[in-house]
């Protein structure tokens, strides 16, 4: 249930700086980090507090990722598999739970990969997309 990130980074580290800019400057919001690690942090987006942490890539991840690709063919899963060698996970209470998928997009921004959610592999725009479609503001 949770969102994956898929990150162009080198290791697993959280991005906590990049990503508050990030969500100021796309998506004119703010998060409140409450406590974190190198690899783990429990942030507050819009009131709800989540769970972030980072871990390496997984070859879970990329069978989940192809399997979830297969209906659109956007070319995201190749971008997983060639660059992406960090998972951002971002906890997620509901399929409609506004504040993951507000912070995944925001890690997506910043992290340059894809977002994997249940039973789809998409994009920023296509998270900006989704979160309009929930017909809220971003904060």
């Amino acid at each position: 249930m949770n969102f994956r990130v898929f990150a162009q980074a080198e290791a697993p580290r959280l991005q906590l700086a990049a990503w508050q800019r990030n969500a100021e400057r796309f998506f004119e919001s703010t998060f409140e980090i409450e406590r974190s690690t190198a690899t783990s942090a429990r942030v507050v987006v819009a009131g709800a507090p989540r769970t972030v942490t980072a871990r390496a890539r997984d070859e879970a991840d990329l069978r989940d990722a192809l399997a979830d690709e297969a209906a659109r063919s956007n070319g995201l899963y190749d971008l997983a598999e060639r660059r992406c060698r960090v998972v951002y996970v971002v906890e997620r209470q509901s399929d409609e739970d506004r504040a993951a998928l507000l912070l995944a997009a925001t890690i997506a921004s910043a992290a340059l990969g894809p977002i994997l959610g249940e039973g789809e592999l998409f994009g920023v725009r296509t998270a900006r997309e989704k979160l309009e479609a929930l017909g809220t503001p971003y904060r």
